[in-house]
């Protein structure tokens, strides 16, 4: 697997590196802070320890008159192993005792005065001779009251007792751990990120490497792909799912393919129903119209009253039906390509509102225009157009031919609540309402069916020709109903072709 940076391999393991890092090294510096820490103590300890010995050594050895011991005392202590100072100086600072006897007469180092000055009396310091830290301390020998039988009352300070030990060895050791924990930590952290990222390769990049490709076959039209994760996780139930999804999405498939090939099938027998249909609609046509123009000649051989004249006018109007009905056949089997031009959809409207006042049903409805002002210019063939609307009209209208309230609604921008079109804001509406009897809601699927009609005299083609006038103008329609609330068709209709 490629280490890619903006892999999730990538993330997740330069994310558990930093992560190592940090623990580790704080927890690494805490352990040497603490290690150094007691490693000063320790000496502090040994200093105080030694000082307070020594205190008492002297103290005996001055209260019993054997100071000529002291001097052995000191030069014995001051060989220990890392004493580097051992003397007593007095109050001036001119040592009186040392483990060097070459120091005796001389003053003390300004280090040990200021020590001794100090509150805590005593600090470790690095050395400039010696390069490394040593830890000083001095520890006061008082004037007691056995003291004073030897020395005058008023002398507080009888002498100051300086002990210097050496930290070099402390040093060396703490060294020595600094680097140890170094070692240990950087090895801790490659082994630690080394295992972490060979199993986030095993348990986490490889599945979702097998997901991501499985993905993309299918994203690729190959759905005969299944993603191989046979673990118990989340990602294999995750594979677990999609495998599923895919398969229902290969069985859809196959369902669609099936019933495109039908639906293909049933296209083309019906194109070719609606050949012959138009073929013999057309060669109807022409003989209808013999017959009509016959009746009409034949109508005024017969004078008024006559009931031969009455069965001649009625056998006009079933040929004029007859010839309508044949003129809907034509017109719904023949394909127009629309013609497109920029106009507004109020205006197409209203001429078709005026053309529908002029008839019987239009004069004794009642019609309400509700534009919206701001409605754009769309791309759109006004004649098409005009036919969808005046088919949606003369239906309401010819559902109460007693009389009834025609509401026609425009609106420029599709608002939230209306249909759910995908893309609203590219759309225009337009919705015909009518407070007639409404549509029974087991005929509601079925309006937009060819021939199919719930009216005595109608062809069922206006609504199939007004979809297939909006399928060509990238529309769409809906129909809402409810027995004895009317009904409200509205028309969605792109501003622009796509």
């Amino acid at each position: 697997m490629r280490f890619l940076p903006n892999s999730l391999f990538a993330k997740m393991s330069l994310t558990i590196g930093v992560v190592l890092v940090a623990v580790f090294g704080i927890t690494s510096y805490l352990t040497y802070r603490i290690q150094s820490e007691q490693a000063l103590t320790a000496t502090k300890t040994q200093a105080i320890l030694l000082t307070r010995g020594l205190k008492n050594t002297i103290r005996i050895g001055m209260e019993s008159g054997h100071t000529e011991t002291l001097e052995s005392i000191f030069r014995t202590v001051g060989a220990l192993p890392g004493v580097e100072k051992l003397r007593v100086f007095n109050e001036e600072g001119r040592i009186r005792y040392s483990a060097k006897p070459a120091e005796v007469g001389h003053l003390t180092d300004e280090l040990d005065y200021t020590v001794y000055r100090s509150p805590e009396r005593s600090t470790p310091f690095q050395s400039e001779t010696t390069g490394h830290r040593s830890f000083c301390m001095v520890e006061p020998i008082e004037n007691e009251g056995k003291c004073r039988r030897c020395h005058p009352k008023d002398v507080e300070v009888l002498g100051v007792l300086d002990v210097c030990l050496s930290m070099e060895e402390t040093e060396r050791k703490n060294e020595f751990n600094r680097f140890l924990i170094l070692s240990f930590t950087g090895l801790a952290i490659v082994l630690t990120s080394g295992l972490t990222s060979v199993l986030l390769k095993r348990f986490v990049s490889r599945p979702v490497e097998r997901l991501v490709k499985t993905m993309e076959s299918v994203e690729a039209g190959k759905l005969d792909g299944r993603v191989d994760i046979r673990s118990g996780d989340e990602l294999g139930r995750l594979g677990n799912s999609f495998n599923e999804m895919i398969r229902k999405l290969s069985d859809a498939q196959d369902e669609l393919e099936k019933f495109h090939h039908r639906q293909l099938a049933r296209a083309d027998r019906l194109a070719s129903l609606g050949e012959m249909a138009a073929g013999i609609a057309h060669e109807i046509k022409n003989p209808l119209a013999g017959i009509y123009g016959a009746a009409q000649i034949l109508v005024n051989e017969f004078p008024e009253g006559d009931p031969k004249r009455e069965i001649v006018g009625e056998m006009m109007t079933l040929v004029k039906r007859l010839d309508n009905t044949i003129k809907d056949l034509l017109n719904f089997a023949r394909y127009t390509e629309p013609r497109f031009t920029k106009g507004n959809l109020n205006d197409v409207i209203d001429k078709v509102l005026f053309l529908v006042q002029q008839i019987p049903e239009g004069k004794r409805a009642r019609i309400v225009r509700e534009f919206d002002p701001a409605m754009p210019e769309i791309e759109m063939d006004p004649e098409q157009v005009k036919q969808v609307f005046l088919n949606l009209a003369l239906n309401a209208l010819q559902a109460s031919p007693d009389g009834v309230t025609l509401t026609v609604r425009t609106r420029g921008d599709v608002p939230a609540e209306g249909d759910a079109v995908l893309h609203r804001a590219r759309y225009v509406m337009a919705s015909v309402a009518d407070d007639g009897p409404g549509i029974p809601p087991d005929k509601m699927g079925k309006i937009f069916q060819p021939f199919f009609t719930t009216k005595e005299h109608g062809t069922g083609l206006g609504l199939s020709m007004t979809r297939k006038i909006l399928d060509l103008h990238e529309g769409r329609i809906t129909a809402e109903s409810a027995p004895g609330g009317g009904a409200t068709f509205t028309v969605f209709l792109p501003k622009s072709k796509a």
